[in-house]
């Protein structure tokens, strides 16, 4: 209706009219200046480019350095270095032992019968427990176990040529042999935690009044994350200038040590915006032949209180696929950039000025000329249009009832994490949530009520998991959610943390406390051949498994079964 009442003839000539004069004046400006300020500007070009250049340098050799430090650890993961240090701990954790054993059986030798000292000193070993996963046994001379606490079926038995359980006539023909109280074996056990067989030193003990022989053991492979804890102290503590630092991640974009923000610690950083130089250094890593990378990236100056231009160095260290960087804030070299353009002659800086406030009015005049024609006749309506398709764009794909992700963005989200986790061979877990007799809520409570319960069960999981993490409710009272790299054990923790933070909400609507439970079935998908789709169909049938159980559990769809995760 408004263009009609304006010929078309005039708002062309207005249009032509001002894109002619801002163009013209433009031109001029822009060339005039460029031309007067060429020498100035690649002064400041090579400037700029000199200092990054021997910032890079300064900071390679930093991550050199750092880098170094790193291969002396990893010396110590040889075979025989591995060995010593294990010899050392099992000497001083059997000495602890022997000296607790001896003083008992000192104490109660003519104040208990011997059956009933006997039993106490076998309690002791058999309780008896170091570092994580360290414990003793106990066999005679006769290559009879007398008590395994870890595999009571052995007690009892005697084990003779037996590949299955060879320490025992290992230690005794050892011990007899060497005519000696003490003497460590070496060979080799399957170890349940990397399901390899793989070499195990122990040290086998004679325990003279009763005619044992008390061992203990460790895998050499058990130092290895020793060594590496003693690596990133030493990375921790390495400072540089006032407050250079060195932090780690792993190639699997998760942060292993932060020395300024521990929080950080064994997480995992996505294209996150607060801690981006986590992915941008593995991707840089990962798209080049060489083992360092240069990044830059803004994150926050504590001494400046403010978001600045940073440039690290990532460098991979490949034995352990870590990844260890250092960066330098690019303030000081911006400033020093400022100061050289100050240094421009003050009449320079007049006649620059003079050409500029000149050409800015007419610019100025032109643009609100033809912004107040576009913006009235052209821009608005289609605008306007454009922005209620992005406002119901939006609205379509947000649930509006618990504010969360309908089941259809749900799972265009899912497809795009499947394709990311297959590119990057990252472990995929899915859930499906069910609410435990929500037909009954309404029943008994209203609509309303069960409104009520759907959205507070939406921010109970929502504040239950990570924020990577992808969230949607599916339909009715069932939500759905996709978590990257998980184990079944850890996705049984993730879920029974959702199962008892909803256990124990007391929802309280209108004066009235509702107490509910859920029911939740996952899977994790061990082969990126299957699709969202497949994955969530055997969630789906964990969570039927869990409802026909006894619900408020945890069911995990592990190989083709169904098996119960409800101890985590």
């Amino acid at each position: 209706m408004v263009l009609k009442k304006i010929s078309s003839l005039k708002v062309k000539i207005i249009l032509l009219l001002s894109v002619l004069i801002l163009f013209v004046t433009s031109t001029l400006t822009v060339i005039y200046i460029q031309n007067l300020n060429t020498l100035v500007n690649s002064n400041i070009t090579l400037f700029s480019t000199t200092m990054i250049k021997n910032e890079k340098k300064e900071l390679q050799n930093k991550v050199d350095l750092a880098s170094n430090i790193l291969k002396m650890y990893y010396k110590k993961t040889t075979p025989a270095y591995m060995e010593n240090v294990v010899k050392k701990g099992l000497v001083s954790h059997q000495e602890q032992l022997f000296h607790q054993l001896n003083s008992i059986y000192t104490k109660y030798k003519d104040l208990e019968s011997k059956v009933k000292l006997k039993k106490r000193l076998k309690d002791i070993v058999k309780y008896a427990r170091y570092g994580s996963n360290g414990y003793f046994w106990i066999n005679d001379m006769d290559n009879m176990m007398v008590m395994h606490p870890i595999k009571p079926s052995y007690d009892n038995k005697i084990f003779i040529d037996t590949p299955l359980v060879p320490f025992i006539q290992l230690g005794v023909d050892t011990l007899t042999k060497q005519k000696k109280d003490a003497t460590f074996i070496k060979y080799k056990f399957y170890n349940p935690a990397t399901k390899l067989y793989e070499f195990k030193v122990s040290l086998v003990r004679k325990f003279k009044p009763y005619g044992w022989v008390i061992g203990t053991g460790r895998y050499l492979s058990d130092v290895t994350p020793f060594v590496k804890q003693q690596a990133l102290k030493s990375i921790q503590a390495s400072r540089y200038g006032k407050n250079g630092y060195f932090w780690i991640n792993d190639m699997n974009y998760k942060m292993i040590m932060h020395p300024i923000k521990p929080k950080y610690n064994n997480k995992f950083f996505i294209n996150s915006k607060e801690v981006p130089f986590v992915s941008l250094g593995v991707d840089a890593l990962k798209n080049t032949v060489k083992d360092s990378a240069v990044i830059k990236y803004s994150f926050y100056n504590p001494a400046t209180e403010k978001y600045e231009d940073k440039l690290s160095i990532v460098k991979i260290f490949k034995p352990w696929n870590w990844v260890i960087g250092t960066g330098v804030y690019l303030n000081g070299i911006n400033k020093s950039i400022q100061d050289v353009k100050k240094n421009k002659t003050i009449e320079e800086n007049k006649l620059i000025w003079k050409i500029i406030i000149i050409s800015l009015v007419i610019i100025i005049i032109v643009l609100f000329l033809a912004y107040y024609l576009i913006t009235k006749f052209i821009t608005n309506p289609m605008n306007t249009l454009s922005t209620e398709k992005e406002h119901f764009e939006e609205i379509a794909q947000i649930d509006f009832l618990t504010n969360i992700l309908n089941r259809r963005a749900f799972y265009q989200e899912i497809e795009k994490y499947f394709a990311y986790a297959k590119r990057n061979n990252i472990q995929v877990s899915v859930m499906m949530i069910d609410i435990d007799f929500f037909k009954k809520v309404n029943d008994t409570y209203g609509h309303d009520a069960g409104d009520f319960v759907l959205q507070t069960v939406a921010k109970v999981v929502k504040n239950s998991i990570r924020e990577e993490d992808i969230f949607g409710r599916l339909g009715g009272e069932e939500f759905g959610i996709c978590i990257l790299n998980s184990t079944n054990e850890s996705l049984c923790q993730i879920a029974n943390k959702i199962r008892t933070n909803i256990q124990s909400k007391e929802m309280k609507y209108n004066g009235t406390i509702i107490k509910i439970t859920i029911s939740i079935g996952g899977y994790n998908l061990y082969t990126h051949s299957e699709d969202f789709k497949i994955a969530f169909n055997k969630a789906d049938k964990a969570l039927y498994e869990a409802k026909e159980t006894g619900r408020n559990k945890v069911e995990i769809y592990d190989d083709n079964i169904i098996c119960d995760r409800d101890k985590f």
